[in-house]
């Protein structure tokens, strides 16, 4: 903490005055402590940046943040990955500029990241362009890198200095050397991946030489006047690397070269600890808080320390820089959530803010090489994102809407923004639809803040709900509306080769039915629950987490080689986790087999290669989590009637979130 570099006293008109008291770096003033963390956008074209890249960073700092750090950059000779913006050899001077003069005209710090993955990789397959320390596998792709030289060190540091000092020409003030997250320099810093024999290899004072010769370098070409700051490693939960200790030594000698303006911390590396970097619900909030503050001691005379790791309510942000925890708020998701965040906590407007659920879809979608997306923000990086508001529409319609989960509510909210007059049916007594039963399960508590920050917008839009409805054509017609959207979700189709008389005897139960019926049982159960998994999303695997509570034993079994396939690698790593440590049996490459006896608590599974059976016993309960078909008994009827009408959501075909709200916002537009 440094004190020093306040320079004005809390402003007490707003509930977070430390949140929103200035600071200074490097003698910038940033307007308050919120800091939005770097994400890849893949905003980029052929390592051009692209519009829609400064759109995304413009609408961050209209939004209020005091910084933003953006992506990795191609800073230096080695990089030239087309999905980077080229920096090194002055490229992209024009874009540079306007999006130093986007971002800094609204009175924001914009910070450039100097990274580079190494022999790190969390895509498919290996990387064959990879650089590294050594030449040893990366411990999650098995990607062996090209070793560096000596010689290839000392140019890297120096192109990345000059490619500092080219950011800093074009109108940026400041970069963030990323040192974890078990990326190239992290790699450098760990016993376990650098076995190097020179200057940069070796004892602590070799491996940390690097970072601390880049540190100089762009202090150097860049002066007193550019914010330079570092992210530093917390323990990466690899053994042999770097712990708690090891990280409190390479904080030691980083702090001591006095020249970091700022210092955060991540946790995990490139291996089975990556989701470690991208906490979820599924433990505890600010989870590295207490460390952080520990590792951030050596630094306290010298840098501003930023807190990061699942941040997300203002009142958060502002206990860290009340209590001298931190000078800077530094948060990732929760700003591509909403951007103006910071903008709607200091006015006072909290219930207006969609809340990031830390589902990490948004390092799902940039993983697959697609632009930056989230669930609870559909419209991340349109020109217009901060605090948006819809144009109304030439000629208000009557609008009925039935369904009210995410994709039905998003939409029946927009369109009302928009003038339209709106009626929603529900089934349920509240809305939410099946987000309502993952938010009810373990690790899902933050989903209710899509469905409630929807139903807060359509009350103060004068949305009709109607709840506990199952509606009719009656209904709808009674409305006289001019269109109907249909969002009225999807059923789990019965497993295939299954004897339907099962379904009829209530034997074989849809997974989602019956956690609906078990969530309020409050004892615990006797036997084993077998759940035959056709799904692979996190809903079937917190329910069967909630059943490991409930039951003596739980089974999964699936036809594929591994569980969760449909998920990101951090949320998977993350399941497979709580699975084994629930003692969950996971039965991969196995099928249900149909002539298994059901009605007598014994069920079989066949290996759908070698035909061997494997039998259980004692099954309690026998639950299925497969594809979803649409629910369209309403479409014959709308017909019939004449009322022009639109499928979104499950009602067109199985969604995932991202997609549901994604589609209800843009037919609520468009209506």
């Amino acid at each position: 903490m440094v004190s020093s570099t306040d320079i004005s006293a809390p402003r007490e008109e707003t509930a977070y005055p430390h949140l929103f008291s200035p600071i200074e770096l490097a003698g910038k003033r940033l307007k308050n402590r919120v800091v939005h963390a770097s994400m890849t956008t893949r905003y980029v074209h052929s390592g051009q940046m692209t519009p829609q890249f400064i759109h995304y960073h413009r609408n961050r700092a209209e939004g209020g943040v005091a910084m933003t750090v953006t992506e990795p950059l191609n800073m230096m000779r080695f990089q030239s990955a087309l999905g980077k913006i080229n920096v090194y050899n002055q490229a992209n001077e024009t874009m540079l500029k306007r999006a130093a003069e986007a971002v800094e005209g609204a009175d924001t710090r914009l910070i450039g990241q100097v990274q580079d993955p190494g022999r790190g990789r969390h895509q498919e397959g290996r990387n064959m362009q990879a650089i590294g320390a050594s030449a040893l596998p990366d411990d999650l792709s098995w990607t062996v890198p090209l070793a560096l030289s000596t010689d290839d060190v000392k140019g890297m540091i120096d192109d990345f200095a000059q490619s500092s000092a080219w950011l800093k020409e074009c109108g940026w003030s400041g970069i963030e050397i990323s040192a974890g997250h078990g990326h190239l320099f992290h790699q450098f810093f760990s016993p376990w991946s650098n076995h190097r024999e020179d200057a940069y290899g070796g004892d602590l004072d070799n491996r940390t030489r690097l970072v601390r010769e880049l540190l100089q370098a762009i202090r150097q070409a860049c002066g007193s006047d550019f914010i330079i700051g570092v992210k530093l490693p917390g323990e990466d939960g690899i053994p042999n690397s770097i712990d708690f200790d090891e990280a409190l030594k390479i904080s030691t000698q980083i702090a001591a070269t006095g020249i970091p303006d700022y210092a955060t911390f991540a946790w995990g590396a490139h291996g089975p600890t990556l989701d470690w970097h991208l906490p979820d619900m599924n433990g505890p909030r600010m989870p590295y808080a207490e460390k952080i503050q520990q590792l951030a001691e050596p630094f306290a005379e010298t840098s501003a320390i930023g807190m990061l790791g699942l941040i997300t309510d203002p009142n958060e942000g502002e206990k860290c820089v009340a209590d001298g925890d931190a000078d800077l708020v530094m948060m990732g998701r929760p700003l591509v959530t909403d951007p103006a965040w910071p903008r709607k906590a200091q006015g006072g407007r909290e219930a207006d803010i969609r809340y990031c659920v830390s589902c990490n879809t948004c390092w799902q979608v940039i993983m697959q090489s697609s632009t930056l997306q989230c669930d609870n923000n559909p419209r991340v990086g349109a020109a217009d994102e901060a605090d948006w508001k819809p144009v109304r529409a030439e000629t208000p319609k009557k609008i009925v809407v039935v369904g009210a989960g995410c994709a039905g509510m998003e939409a029946a909210f927009v369109a009302a923004r928009r003038g339209h007059h709106v009626t929603v049916f529900g089934q349920s007594p509240e809305p939410g639809g099946k987000t309502r039963l993952h938010a009810m399960l373990p690790g899902g508590e933050s989903l209710s803040s899509v469905y409630d920050y929807q139903t807060l917008m359509a009350e103060k839009a004068n949305v009709t709900l109607n709840m506990n409805v199952h509606a009719s054509i009656e209904d709808i017609v009674a409305c006289q509306p001019d269109e109907a959207i249909l969002a009225t979700g999807s059923t789990m189709s019965w497993p295939h080769g299954i004897p339907e008389i099962y379904k009829d005897e209530g034997i074989f139960l849809d997974l989602r039915d019956l956690m609906t019926e078990l969530l309020h049982r409050p004892h615990k159960e006797p036997g084993t629950v077998v759940i035959y998994d056709h799904d692979h999303t996190r809903m079937t695997y917190a329910a069967a987490e909630f059943l490991a509570d409930k039951f003596d034993h739980v089974v999964l079994v699936t036809v594929r080689e591994r569980f969760a396939n449909d998920e990101a690698l951090v949320v998977r790593q993350g399941i497979y986790r709580r699975l084994l440590q629930k003692n969950i049996e996971l039965i991969p490459f196995h099928d249900l087999d149909p002539d298994s006896a059901y009605e007598e608590g014994e069920v079989s599974v066949k290996n759908v290669v070698s035909g061997e059976r494997k039998t259980f016993d004692n099954v309690s309960l026998l639950t299925f989590s497969t594809p979803r078909t649409p629910n369209v008994d309403l479409i014959d009827d709308l017909h019939a009637a004449g009322i022009p009408f639109h499928r979104i959501g499950d009602a067109r075909s199985p969604r995932t979130l991202h997609v549901a709200t994604s589609e209800g916002c843009k037919l609520g537009e468009t209506i």
